[in-house]
Formats: C-alpha cells, sequence, structure tokens
C-alpha cells in the first residue's frame, strides 16, 4: 500500500507536467499592408504581389498568384531560425494541422547545403518525401543570416485558391526532421489562405473563448490532478499516520475512523482517475498526429495499479464483514 502510494504520487506529478494551457484558437483579420513583410527584400530581388506576417512562430509567406493557369509563386521566410531545426509550410483543405496536409519541407544537411522536398504529412513525427496532391516545381530553399527560405511554384486545382494552410518548425536529429514542440505558437500556427483575394487570417489565442477540445483538455487536467494528485495521496497519509486512533470510529461502522477515510479517498480518486482517463482516451481520438506515448503510457500504468489496489482493498473488506457475520450467525 504505501509503495503504491509514494509510486501513484511521483506519477501524479508527471502527469501534472503536461497539463495544457487554457488557449484556444478564434480567426483574427487579414493584417494590414504596414507589415513587416513588406520592408524585407529577397536575394535575387523577387518580387510578390502581396505578402502577411504570420501571427505565430515569427514566420512571413509571400505569394503571386496567376488566376489564368491557377499557379502561385510561393516564398516562405522563417527568421531566427537554426541550422539544426526544419521548417515547413503546407496546405490542408481537410483541416487546421500540420497532420493531413501536404507540405514543403526546408533543412540544411551535414554538408552545410540546403534541402528542400515535398511531403505527404501522414501524421507521425517523421516525414518522407512524396508526391502531393497537386503539382509543385521550382523547389528550393536558402539559408542566409538565421533565416531559412522556401520557394515553390505550386500548381493549384479549383479547391486550393482559398483553403488553409500551416507552418512549422522542429528539431533535425540524424538527418531527419523530428516531432516539433507543442507549446502555444506551435499548436497554433494555422490559419486560412485566399491566393485570389490576399486575405489571410492566422489563429490567434485571444478574444474567441474555449474550444471544446481545450475544454476537454482542461478538465482531462483537473480529474487527473484532483484524483492521482491529491486524493490518492490524502489517502496514503490517513493510512499512515492516524492509525494510532484505532477506537475512533465513523458512526456504527465496524471500522476504525482512519480506514473508512483512507477508504473513501481512494476510492473517489480511482473513480476521477477512471473519468480523466476516459476523457484522454477521448481527446486521443480526436487529435490526429499528435501522439503523448509516454504521458500514455504512464497513465495506463497508473489506472492498472489503482484498480489492482481497489480491488485487492475491496476484497479485504468483504473477506472481513463475512467473518464477522460469521462469527454472530455460523454455528
Amino acid at each position: 500500500m504505501r509503495i503504491f502510494s509514494v509510486t501513484a504520487l511521483l506519477l501524479a506529478c508527471t502527469l501534472l507536467i503536461t497539463l495544457p494551457s487554457p488557449s484556444a484558437p478564434s480567426p483574427s483579420p487579414s493584417p494590414s499592408p504596414t507589415q513587416a513583410c513588406h520592408s524585407l527584400t529577397f536575394r535575387d530581388n523577387q518580387a510578390y504581389a502581396t505578402c502577411n506576417d504570420l501571427l505565430r512562430l515569427n514566420s512571413y509567406l509571400y505569394w503571386n498568384y496567376y488566376p489564368a493557369n491557377q499557379t502561385a509563386d510561393i516564398a516562405f521566410r522563417k527568421p531566427e531560425t537554426s541550422t539544426s531545426n526544419w521548417i515547413a509550410w503546407a496546405l490542408n483543405p481537410g483541416g487546421q494541422m500540420m497532420a493531413g496536409s501536404q507540405a514543403l519541407v526546408a533543412y540544411q544537411d551535414f554538408d552545410g547545403n540546403m534541402a528542400a522536398y515535398a511531403t505527404p504529412v501522414s501524421g507521425g513525427p517523421t516525414m518522407k518525401p512524396g508526391n502531393l496532391s497537386f503539382g509543385v516545381s521550382n523547389l528550393r530553399a536558402e539559408y542566409s543570416g538565421g533565416e531559412m527560405i522556401i520557394y515553390a511554384t505550386l500548381q493549384l486545382d479549383s479547391t486550393l485558391p482559398s483553403t488553409n494552410h500551416v507552418w512549422q518548425e522542429g528539431p533535425m536529429r540524424g538527418g531527419s526532421p523530428r516531432m516539433h514542440d507543442l507549446s502555444e505558437d506551435n499548436m497554433l500556427s494555422f490559419g486560412t489562405l485566399n491566393f485570389a483575394s490576399g486575405t489571410v487570417t492566422s489563429s490567434s489565442s485571444t478574444g474567441g473563448g474555449i474550444s471544446s477540445k481545450a475544454l476537454l483538455k482542461n478538465v482531462h487536467g483537473i480529474l487527473n490532478a484532483i484524483g492521482w494528485g491529491i486524493l490518492m495521496p490524502i489517502g496514503a497519509i490517513l493510512a499512515r499516520y492516524l492509525k494510532v486512533f484505532k477506537s475512533v470510529k465513523l458512526f456504527n461502522s465496524v471500522h476504525p475512523a482512519w480506514y473508512d477515510l483512507h477508504r473513501a479517498c481512494q476510492i473517489m480518486a480511482f473513480c476521477l482517475g477512471v473519468a480523466g482517463w476516459g476523457i484522454g482516451i477521448k481527446l486521443g481520438s480526436v487529435s490526429r498526429g499528435i501522439n503523448f506515448s509516454k504521458h500514455k503510457n504512464i497513465g495506463i500504468a497508473l489506472l492498472v495499479m489503482a484498480a489492482v489496489q481497489v480491488i485487492y482493498k475491496e476484497k479485504e473488506v468483504r473477506d472481513d464483514q463475512y467473518t464477522r457475520n460469521w462469527s454472530i450467525w455460523g454455528p
């Protein structure tokens, strides 16, 4: 019992580390023409008719759109980028996330040369080269003065001139892109883009209330924090330090007060933990491409240990009650 309670406390602290911040995206209007992107130039003197300061990850998007053949020349630039990082910009008609998107990725290889390629992002932390659902040509990248830029010409279809776009940055390991951070900026680096009209909306953490997914995250964190982080340790403390008051009982209970209080805390903690675990499963099903494997494994292990403890203790109670009843009514 004591070993489990200490383990539960340590695991609860680990779970608390990943509690989400109560922020949610909401659309913001297209920025004005006086943005910083207008003051920046390109080394080859390339000119773009439209540009936009992206509100997340300190990034900029430039493009020229040609409605006659539905092509667009784009440039995605990311200042303050390390050579040990990758950057990506993507279109995603199906949602506002990197998973499921059609992406352009750039990074600096071991020889110091810039590499750029297209990848349909399947949802995992690695992004392998592949063909996109639309044509891409003139794809290249450059790095200078701490700034990384992706250039490309996109052959759009009738559904893509107005769609969702996503951008990201993350670390390189072993010559391959790895999972990006899960900070607010990384999780909210998306918006809508209309190549034809030049309008862009970007995510914002202010003024939009809280989304249903963010609400689920908060409830998941609160239930687990109260169950595993508060009630479970309190139950262990009651069992450890109140046993000296063996004669004190609650109402007409046959058990000492410390035991009834300990049992109540453990059962409530288990119920809250099961509810939090169920919400975590729901969050996993609606968070395509995002996988907290360590967090999930810790939660499963904690739930299993709690279930074993509760079942074992309840069996002890039933056996004890059976023994008492048999001593009174038995032969």
